[in-house]
């Protein structure tokens, strides 16, 4: 079985320097920044198709450990929930579901929590039943909900200026966005089958980030408990490629569905949507020079070297730890802080490594298996 969850959480790269030390050695500079602000717009997407009744009985079990993240977090947000039938029969397609449609924070602003019902309200929501069509167009619904028509008309409001977009999606299928290009009468099956009439996954992701910033700009990241690559004593999920590539592209958590117990899960992604990145993905791969006895001249203790300023606070040098420190995940060419050293809110991070100029291999969309 694979780890439960893959974390990759960064909201992309703000700058990359290159230099040359004397050993003629790459030097790279890469910047980060954390989210400034604490506002979220937070878009679930639920599988109610015939197989997903467990598994939105387990969201909903663990519902309050994603809650209480952002509460903790004292974030403003907005909750809304649409689900993965975007069948031409459905007339509520991509529309936020429940009354009221977006579900907010304000009732916390004056300190009388028992006029709050949200948790409530999305954990009742997120049991849709299993009615939905056997076609789970989890990235298309999303796009559609969050650009216009239904922007302007049914879920207007919902997104928000400036505020981070995080999408997150609930399905034991692959994505079967096509765009209708598979036709009314199309089958479950015809997503696989016809695997190439589907809309790539880099167009639907650009097509996120295209209707965010039409709506006053933010980043959008893209989350998802879905199905593992290897499906090992899970025979009911399907791996869920493509929505794999578009939560590496939009850099969010991936969980995997076949787990018993959603609670870890649930708290890591209503971490992930207080906008407090923990991994930093670097332009390059860091290069390692320390275990190398053939060439000590070039030998180095402090690569990569990485440095954060809080807001209001002094430029400080982080150290490498793998508990109150950063640790190098070389698989991913990823900077992950630990423990108490994770940056706050606001917070400039700066990574200064060698490199060979290897850059980690991008995102490809997965076959259909």
């Amino acid at each position: 079985m694979r780890p439960a969850l893959s974390l990759s959480l960064t909201f992309g790269l703000l700058a990359c320097d290159q230099g040359y030390d004397t050993l003629n050695r790459a030097v790279k500079t890469d910047s980060f920044d954390q989210a400034p602000s604490n506002k979220v717009d937070i878009l679930w997407v639920i599988d109610d198709s015939t197989s997903m009744k467990e598994e939105q009985a387990a969201v909903k079990a663990a519902g309050a450990d994603f809650i209480a993240q952002l509460e903790t977090a004292d974030m403003d947000f907005h909750l809304g929930l649409i689900t993965t039938d975007g069948d031409s029969t459905n007339t509520k397609a991509s529309v936020l579901l429940g009354t009221p449609a977006v579900l907010t924070s304000e009732c916390r602003d004056d300190g009388n929590m028992a006029d709050c019902t949200y948790a409530d309200d999305f954990t009742s929501r997120v049991e849709q039943g299993t009615g939905g069509s056997d076609q789970e167009k989890g990235l298309e619904v999303a796009l559609n909900a969050i650009r216009p028509p239904l922007s302007e008309t049914w879920n207007d409001g919902f997104v928000r200026d400036g505020a981070l977009l995080m999408i997150i999606q609930l399905t034991d299928e692959n994505d079967c966005s096509d765009g209708g290009r598979l036709g009314p009468t199309a089958t479950g099956e015809d997503c696989y089958s016809s695997y190439d009439m589907l809309t790539p996954v880099g167009d639907l992701v650009a097509a996120m980030r295209d209707a965010k910033a039409e709506s006053g700009g933010g980043e959008v990241v893209m989350s998802g408990i879905i199905g593992p690559d290897a499906v090992e004593n899970c025979d009911y999920a399907v791996p869920g490629g493509r929505y794999r590539d578009a939560i590496k592209m939009l850099s969010g958590v991936e969980a995997d569905i076949c787990l018993q117990d959603y609670s870890p899960v649930m708290q890591s992604l209503g971490l992930a949507a207080t906008g407090i990145m923990t991994n930093f993905q670097l332009s390059y791969a860091a290069q390692d020079f320390v275990d190398d006895p053939a060439t000590p001249e070039d030998e180095s203790e402090d690569n990569p070297k990485v440095w954060v300023t809080e807001v209001g606070g002094e430029k400080t040098a982080v150290a490498e730890d793998d508990a109150e420190g950063w640790s190098y995940i070389e698989d991913y060419a990823q900077i992950q802080f630990n423990g108490e050293s994770v940056p706050g809110r606001g917070a400039h991070i700066e990574v200064e490594y060698y490199t060979t100029g290897a850059v980690p291999d991008p995102p490809t969309e997965a076959s259909a298996s």
